[in-house]
């Protein structure tokens, strides 16, 4: 799994992940990963709209999206 969210950051590429929160509810996420630190990734988030950083200990699933996903202003 981190080699795909390597892959993204490296390529550009949009992913979609399902993500556990702090109240233990899954949320599926549309994300452009922007850096990848020890323990999270900081993300632009498709569906908020805003920067986020994620636990990557909390995402449970990465695939790729298609590449109309991402916004040339991101």
């Amino acid at each position: 799994m981190i080699n795909q969210i390597q892959r993204s950051l490296e390529e550009r590429l949009p992913i979609e992940m399902i993500y556990m929160n702090k109240q233990c509810e899954c949320t599926k996420r549309r994300v452009l990963v922007k850096r990848i630190d020890t323990d999270f990734i900081t993300a632009y988030c498709l569906f908020r709209n805003d920067i986020r950083r994620f636990r990557i200990q909390d995402i449970l699933a990465v695939s790729y999206l298609p590449p109309h996903y991402v916004r040339t202003n991101h």
